[in-house]
């Protein structure tokens, strides 16, 4: 009979944690707020109860910054466009309080417009979905995606002969591709693997990495990889670690979508994975910047190649020569820019 008695159940009273009552607000610049980049902030602070605010600390744009009273102007150190990532503490009484301001830079210049003159036609693999390109000692290397016809290919270029090729295994989504110091890398979509290869296409190492692949190119000793966002990563070529993140703006909105890359100088050209236009964006790596816009309308006949599975997704640069092509498209040309009149 005991055993069908229920046990008294004991409550416990849970300790409910005081909530952090905020003193200080932030007054300007409101939150949400957008700036070019280059812009003059001016940061206001001020206590619920009018108390004094002795001090200001910035972090988070080179080394920190100390500012008296309630008020400060800040010019960035570090030019990005993007949302910033700085911290204010105030100091008032004794006390300290943290202040995350949501601001954001975006790009203070008109993007420089080209069209182009079409220099040559090359062969293409019309059964390509191209998804990375890059030229490496002569050779035209290839990367294509869909699983199960995921490929990385070494070719060339006046014939489009296919010199080597290597296949991925079917699980796989093939993406960008770039090479470092005799090292090929290819990237895939959702599996967050990158694959490392010999000149020969003999694989010889995997590397992890967190989110989606999609576009890859080499800047120096550095990896920049696209992710079908505004933002660019920079990567160590050794592990693939972050090193940094760029985000991508021109003067009024981020530019989402960004895809296939290549590097030349300190600018980066990108595909928009979008049927919108046919068109190349220009980003200065130093400050996220949308620099320039190559028009390619006409480029590529679009009765025939209509679609977001022919868009344009190929750029690949060789001696002060720029080649571009799309996915699934019979041909791969040499341009030469133009500025627009």
């Amino acid at each position: 009979m005991t055993s069908c008695i229920p046990k008294e159940i004991k409550t416990v009273k849970r300790k409910v944690s005081p909530r952090i009552k905020k003193e200080i607000n932030l007054i300007t610049p409101k939150s949400g707020s957008t700036f070019p980049l280059d812009t003059i902030v001016l940061f206001t602070l001020k206590h619920k109860k009018d108390q004094l605010i002795d001090s200001i600390r910035l972090n988070g744009d080179g080394k920190p910054k100390i500012f008296k009273g309630n008020r400060f102007e800040w010019k960035p150190e570090q030019l990005r466009t993007g949302n910033t990532q700085v911290s204010l503490t105030a100091y008032f009484k004794g006390k300290k309080e943290k202040i995350y301001p949501k601001i954001r830079f975006v790009s203070n210049i008109n993007p420089t417009r080209y069209t182009y003159e079409l220099v040559n036609t090359y062969p293409h693999n019309e059964k390509s979905y191209t998804q990375g390109l890059f030229f490496d000692h002569d050779y035209l290397y290839e990367s294509t995606g869909h699983r199960g016809s995921s490929t990385i290919g070494k070719y060339d270029l006046a014939t489009g002969e296919v010199m080597q090729v290597a296949n991925i295994e079917n699980k796989y989504f093939g993406e960008g591709a770039t090479s470092w110091k005799g090292t090929i890398f290819q990237i895939t979509w959702e599996s967050q693997i990158a694959f490392a290869y010999d000149k020969d296409l003999n694989r010889t190492r995997t590397f992890n990495y967190s989110g989606e692949g999609w576009g890859l190119a080499t800047w120096g000793d550095t990896l920049v990889m696209s992710d079908g966002s505004e933002n660019i990563y920079l990567l160590n070529p050794k592990d693939f670690s972050q090193i940094d993140r760029l985000q991508i703006y021109h003067q009024t909105d981020k530019i989402n979508f960004l895809n296939e890359l290549e590097v030349i100088g300190n600018d980066l050209y990108a595909n928009v994975y979008t049927t919108a236009s046919d068109e190349i964006i220009i980003i200065d790596l130093l400050t996220g910047r949308v620099k320039g816009i190559i028009d390619l309308t006409g480029l590529i006949d679009r009765s025939k190649y209509q679609g977001i599975d022919y868009v344009l997704n190929g750029i690949a640069s060789y001696q002060n020569r720029l080649f571009v092509t799309a996915k699934w498209h019979p041909y791969l040309y040499e341009i030469t820019l133009l500025k627009a009149q």
